[in-house]
């Protein structure tokens, strides 16, 4: 009997583990997502002449589909001069760029509003 349980528990083990493995996974391509999609918004900032204080911190909340991720994220921050920064993506993001609807807010009031984000692409494929 006991060599029948010890390679069920064995294998038990490891599809735990593989699941593990690819929350994991997810996890980190949402973090890097984070990462292109708060670089985005500083540099739409900037360009509207406004700087940040705090953030951008973008939570997402996206899929990956084959080569890309696609979904939404929201971020907050806080302008030097106190003014509550936010903005939304609702998009792709992938290797070859980024599209998708992405609104910039300072205090509610709109300064940009852009279908494809320059210079933003995220490397998914492993």
């Amino acid at each position: 009997m006991r060599r029948i349980l010890l390679p069920i528990v064995l294998l038990s083990a490891g599809v735990l583990t593989l699941t593990g493995c690819s929350e994991q996974l997810d996890q980190g391509l949402n973090d890097l997502a984070a990462t292109a999609l708060e670089d985005a918004v500083t540099r739409q900032l900037s360009d509207a002449g406004v700087t940040l204080e705090s953030g951008p911190d973008c939570s997402t909340d996206l899929t990956r589909d084959g080569s890309s991720l696609s979904g939404d994220a929201s971020c907050t921050g806080t302008a030097v001069d106190g003014r509550d920064v936010r903005a939304e993506f609702d998009g792709t993001l992938s290797s070859s760029g980024c599209t998708g609807s992405l609104g910039v807010f300072v205090d509610d009031q709109a300064i940009a509003q852009v279908e494809e984000i320059p210079d933003c692409s995220v490397n998914v494929s492993f």
